[in-house]
């Protein structure tokens, strides 16, 4: 039988009303639309939620009019303006907004740096375990993946480790912070120690800061370009709408170059590509409306968050042969499975067809060699929902361990 959230207060930005199965499946055609009806899907990180309203009035206001023209690949100055007083009050980045490079989507704001960067023979320093898109960009640009290990249950990443994989070869680090899947945020102290040593041997950085609004007290995001490292640091800061504001089919990406000359280089890398690359005008209307108007809604959906972490938390810990980090960040979890006995990706499956929940397995080629015993959840739906799907896991996983030969 298909899932229907239970009704929750209407008044509730978060609340099981606002999640509208039906509705999904027509949208979330990665998610929701993958799967039958039974199945409650937790695995591409983008919310259940409707994004700020503010962002919803200006796109209609900006469509009545019924006029659909190109827009420029360098976008609108205004937006790039908004964006860098953004960056600077809310990240420390003192950027200018001719360092500013508007893209459709984090995604291809990564290809767009790693292939302006990096060529063939080159090696590219990325973590392990961690988001796909880092590896894919590198291997488009016929580049070679060095694997950086991050610690699975403390989060942490040691500069001495990384330090020592640089080699003359060395054309990029790519860091994630925080972190996609682990929900680390990395401290000071380790970015400081990692920009100083880019900086020694002439690496710059990629740093993937698409998260950087979606931290739980007390962990606080430090933006590796704010740090008051040599001004001939090389680093290229990645962030979006998506997870800010629940707007991951706006495509709305931002980079922010380290002077305007690598701002202008990169320009030039995206529009290789042509008639292809560029924004919608009605995807700068939606940016602007949520970077200033969106931060209400945004607060209210990090507190929806802080308090739904902890609820999955405990309640996977309370499984059998399941335990899992309290992320500082982000909202996915990586819970370690290896216990049950299952493999990462039997373990998808099993969920799957026992339990009618979908996962994400930590196989190589989503998350790296060291994702292996984990599985990734996104939890930015809501408590009814999550409810549902972990009493399924609990009654699914308990039958499997109680089953086994072990137990």
């Amino acid at each position: 039988m298909p899932f229907h959230a239970a009704t929750g207060p209407l008044g509730s930005l978060f609340g099981d009303a606002r999640v509208r199965p039906d509705l999904l499946r027509r949208r979330s055609h990665i998610r929701w639309g993958a799967y039958p009806p039974d199945v409650i899907p937790l695995t591409a990180a983008e919310p259940d939620f409707p994004g700020p309203q503010a962002v919803t009035d200006a796109l209609a206001r900006s469509l009545s009019d019924g006029y659909f023209p190109y827009a420029s690949p360098a976008g609108l100055d205004e937006l790039r303006e908004t964006y860098s007083d953004v960056a600077e009050a809310r990240y420390g980045i003192s950027a200018a907004p001719d360092r500013v490079v508007l893209t459709p989507g984090t995604a291809s704001a990564l290809w767009g740096v790693v292939r302006l960067l990096c060529g063939e023979g080159d090696e590219c320093i990325l973590l392990d375990p961690v988001d796909l898109l880092f590896g894919q960009a590198i291997d488009a640009a016929g580049a070679r993946r060095v694997y950086c290990p991050v610690d699975k249950d403390t989060g942490r990443l040691d500069p001495d480790r990384l330090a020592s994989l640089i080699t003359p070869r060395t054309a990029l680090i790519c860091l994630c912070n925080p972190h996609n899947p682990l929900g680390t945020v990395f401290t000071e102290a380790t970015l400081r120690t990692i920009a100083e040593t880019a900086e020694k041997h002439g690496v710059p950085i990629l740093s993937d800061e698409v998260w950087n609004e979606i931290v739980y007290p007390p962990a606080a995001h430090v933006s590796m370009a704010g740090l008051d490292t040599a001004e001939s640091q090389q680093i290229y800061t990645v962030t979006g709408l998506s997870k800010t504001f629940a707007l991951p089919g706006l495509r709305m990406g931002f980079v922010i170059a380290p002077d305007a000359r690598a701002a202008v280089n990169l320009q030039l890398t995206f529009q290789c590509l042509g008639a292809a690359y560029s924004l919608t005008p009605f995807t700068q209307v939606g940016a602007l409306a949520a970077l200033r108007h969106g931060w209400p809604w945004h607060d209210s959906f990090v507190k929806h968050l802080h308090e739904t972490r902890n609820y999955c938390v405990e309640r996977l810990n309370a499984i059998p042969g399941i335990s899992c980090s309290r992320p500082d960040g982000t909202f996915v979890l990586f819970p370690d499975i290896s216990s049950t006995g299952l493999d990462s990706r039997a373990m998808a499956e099993f969920l799957l067809a026992e339990a009618r929940v979908a996962v994400v397995a930590g196989t190589t080629e989503w998350f790296g060699p060291a994702a292996e015993g984990n599985v990734r959840i996104s939890y930015a739906t809501s408590r009814g929902m999550l409810e549902e799907a972990l009493n399924r896991m609990e009654r699914s996983v308990a039958d499997l361990t109680s089953a086994s030969p072990a137990a």
